[in-house]
């Protein structure tokens, strides 16, 4: 049974094969393990080039959905699988990275209550609304990481902001993202923290930005077999 009906648009055709088979592993068509069809076959299915579809797996392959194995072709992950190989590549940098995201991020949340402007509190605001609307992985890491960095210029702090630019977090944000739970937990998250932001409650905001980041510190540690397990 064909994964897609019809021909894909011509503008941007990685990108539609992308999503078209990322939204089959969302719904369950492609699962944990199945094995893709061959570059020829996506091809002829999609009626694209087979340079398009190179592009989109690779796409697939970048946000941690599908993995190549040499000689037998492109398989789905089990993110939960790909989380914990992830975790386990290198814990300590990981989870020195997460600790100075929480030192950063919530002095920064702080810092916005007290100094961000109205307009920048609106913008918050609609970012907010634009993760929650998120229906990709990418698309999170996209509207996560546009939220972050708004907190981050309404602290208006710029040794804070240099700290947290210098911060290699694409690797972090897609991983941690591509949980299936990830959607839910990052946006009630966000929703706190701009509406502490938005109320001027530095505490509040502080608090809320620890919480948000403290999930994901505690889903880090978890999921990986080599860092300790005793309370932090």
């Amino acid at each position: 049974m064909p994964l897609v009906l019809g021909p894909v648009a011509t503008e941007r055709v990685s990108d539609v094969i992308a999503e078209r088979l990322s939204a089959a592993i969302r719904d369950g068509t492609l699962k944990p393990g199945d094995r893709l069809p061959t570059e020829a076959e996506l091809a002829r299915e999609f009626q694209v080039g087979r340079t398009s579809v190179r592009e989109g797996l690779q796409k697939l392959r970048a946000h941690g959905l599908i993995e190549t194995r040499k000689g037998l072709g492109a398989f789905v992950i089990d993110p939960l699988a790909d989380f914990a190989r992830w975790t386990a590549g290198d814990p300590a940098t990981i989870e020195e990275l997460a600790e100075a995201r929480v030192a950063l991020e919530t002095l920064a949340a702080a810092l916005a209550a007290l100094r961000a402007t109205d307009e920048e509190i609106a913008a918050l605001k609609e970012l907010n609304a634009a993760h929650e609307a998120a229906d990709s992985t990418e698309a999170l890491v996209e509207t996560d990481h546009a939220l972050h960095c708004a907190v981050m210029a309404a602290a208006r702090n710029r040794f804070v902001a240099g700290a947290y630019d210098a911060l290699e977090l694409g690797d972090f944000r897609a991983k941690t993202l591509a949980l299936p739970w990830a959607a839910d937990r990052s946006a009630k998250g966000h929703a706190a923290i701009v509406a502490a932001i938005a109320a001027r409650d530095p505490v509040a905001a502080r608090a809320a930005m620890a919480d948000h980041l403290y999930a994901l510190y505690t889903e880090i540690r978890e999921g990986s077999p080599l860092l300790p397990r005793e309370a932090v």
